[in-house]
C-alpha cells in the first residue's frame, strides 16, 4: 500500500526545514520535498549575520545544519520536482516527478525566485555574463569588472562581496537611495568612498550589450533620460523575487501577485493545507521569519492531524 505520511513539506527553504524539525519532534511521520537544494535562496547568501546565536554563517552551512538535525530526527527528503497537487481531499496528494506522494496535511514552503530584469533577449545571456547569485557565479568574474542591479539588502551584499574579487562594481538602482539595512549602507559606503563601487541611483536597465558574452550593459536615468553604457563583463541581478506558486494557483487563495494568504496560524483557505515563508504574505521575508513561520505551521499540521483520530 501507498504510505501515507502525516505532515508533507514541499520546498526545503529555512521554513520547511524548521517545519520538519517541529513536525518530527511532535512525533509524526514527515516528508520533505525539494527541487533543488537544501537551503532553497538562503543557501545563495554568503553570509547572514543577523541570524541569533551565529555572529556570521553562510547560508549553505546554516541550511546544512537544519537538515542533518531534521535527518536526525526522522526526515525523509525527496529530491524532485513537484507537478501536481491534490488537496481538497483528506488525504492530499502530491504528484512529483520522482513519483506520487500522499499525506494527511501539506505544509506549502516553495520560497521565491529571482526577479528578471524584463529586457529584450535577457534569457540569451543566462550563463554568458547575466546572473542572479553572486555566491553561485561570482567566482567566474574574479579580476573582471560587473555590474549589479537592486538597491536592497540582497543587491548591497552581493555587491560588498563581489567588491572582494573585482576591480570595479557598478550599482545600477532604480530608486533614489539604497534600501537596505543601516549596517550595510555604512559598509558599502565606506566600499564608494574607496573607489570599489560606483552606484547609479534613480537608473533602470535598457540593454545587455555583447554577441554571444555580456560586454556591456546600458542604462537610462528616470529623472533626465540620460543614458549610459558601461563596459562590463557581467551583469547581477536582485531586484527582488516571485514567490514559486504556480502548482497551487485556483487551488490555494493568493494575492494578484502570487504570494499565499493566510492567518497568523499559517492556515490557507483549504484545511489541512498550510504554508511558511517567503511564499506567504507577509512584510518582512527573513530567515528568522521563515523559520517562525515554519515552527508554527508544523504546530498546526500537527494539531490538525490530531483532529483526524
Amino acid at each position: 500500500m501507498q504510505k501515507v505520511y502525516d505532515i508533507a513539506i514541499i520546498g526545503g527553504g529555512p521554513a520547511g526545514l524548521t517545519a520538519a524539525i517541529y513536525a518530527l519532534r511532535s512525533g509524526k511521520s514527515t516528508v520533505m520535498i525539494e527541487k533543488m537544494m537544501i537551503g532553497g535562496q538562503s543557501s545563495l547568501t554568503w553570509e547572514i549575520a543577523n541570524f541569533p546565536g551565529f555572529v556570521s554563517i553562510s547560508g549553505m552551512e546554516l541550511a546544512t545544519k537544519m537538515h542533518e538535525q531534521a535527518t536526525n530526527l526522522g526526515l525523509e527528503t525527496v529530491y524532485a520536482d513537484v507537478t501536481k497537487v491534490e488537496l481538497k481531499e483528506k488525504t492530499k496528494r502530491i504528484e512529483t516527478t520522482d513519483g506520487v506522494i500522499e499525506s494527511k496535511s501539506v505544509i506549502l514552503t516553495m520560497g521565491a525566485k529571482a526577479r528578471p530584469l524584463g529586457v529584450e533577449n535577457e534569457r540569451k545571456y543566462v550563463g554568458s555574463g547575466l546572473a542572479y547569485c553572486a555566491v553561485c557565479d561570482g567566482s567566474f568574474y574574479k579580476g573582471l569588472d560587473i555590474a549589479m542591479v537592486g538597491g536592497g539588502n540582497s543587491a548591497v551584499e552581493d555587491a560588498i562581496y563581489m567588491s572582494k574579487i573585482c576591480p570595479s562594481v557598478t550599482i545600477i538602482n532604480n530608486l533614489s537611495d539604497f534600501t537596505c539595512q543601516q549596517v550595510l549602507r555604512e559598509e558599502i559606503e565606506e566600499l564608494i568612498k574607496a573607489g570599489k563601487i560606483t552606484v547609479y541611483q534613480n537608473s533602470i536597465v535598457t540593454k545587455l550589450n555583447g554577441d554571444r558574452q555580456i560586454n556591456g550593459v546600458e542604462f537610462k536615468n528616470t529623472v533626465t533620460g540620460k543614458l549610459t553604457t558601461k563596459s562590463v563583463s557581467g551583469v547581477f541581478v536582485a531586484i527582488g523575487r516571485i514567490p514559486e506558486s504556480d502548482i497551487i494557483k485556483g487551488i490555494v487563495n493568493c494575492d494578484k501577485s502570487g504570494y499565499i494568504i493566510a492567518d497568523e496560524n499559517m492556515h490557507t483557505n483549504m484545511a489541512g493545507v498550510f504554508v511558511a515563508g517567503d511564499i506567504r504574505v507577509k512584510n518582512l521575508r527573513q530567515v528568522i521569519t521563515a523559520c517562525g513561520d515554519g515552527a508554527i505551521a508544523a504546530t498546526e499540521a500537527g494539531a490538525y492531524v490530531n483532529s483526524l483520530k
